[in-house]
């Protein structure tokens, strides 16, 4: 299973660089992609920080969130609730061992903590102290 970190998905909603590979790399794995209430809470923050910095209009904000509430709803993704617990444990497992080499912040670390605790081989990700930290984890980094 391929894991996706929300800075990969937020490139399916807004043009950003590498939103043509973001959109190729899910469309490649053939299933729906995971989306945990982390994702969710991290896409809707990134839509209003992107209308905060001027990089779109708030009408354009409004647009892209109201799409990506559409596509939860509809089922474009494979909504997930994972044992927080043990992800967190899991989380502080890879920070206490790997945070000093990586410099991997605790969201980040968070994410490779739930695709640990989904069981996904892959990780897309954009962010390259995230891709240490996953490869460090035992994962394949995608792209």
């Amino acid at each position: 299973m391929r894991y996706f970190d929300s800075g990969v998905l937020l490139k399916l909603y807004l043009r950003e660089p590498n939103s043509a590979h973001a959109v190729a790399l899910v469309q490649e794995q053939g299933g729906l992609p995971p989306v945990t209430a982390l994702h969710q809470l991290e896409m809707k923050a990134a839509f209003g920080q992107k209308q905060g910095r001027g990089d779109i209009t708030e009408t354009e904000r409004d647009a892209v969130l109201a799409n990506f509430e559409s596509d939860l709803a509809a089922g474009v993704f494979a909504g997930t609730n994972p044992a927080w617990a043990d992800v967190f444990a899991k989380a502080e497992n890879l920070a206490s061992a790997h945070a000093v080499t990586t410099l991997c912040g605790s969201l980040d670390t968070l994410h490779v903590a739930l695709a640990l605790e989904l069981g996904a081989t892959e990780f897309c990700t954009f962010d390259q102290r995230q891709a240490v930290m996953t490869k460090a984890a035992g994962l394949v980094v995608v792209p």
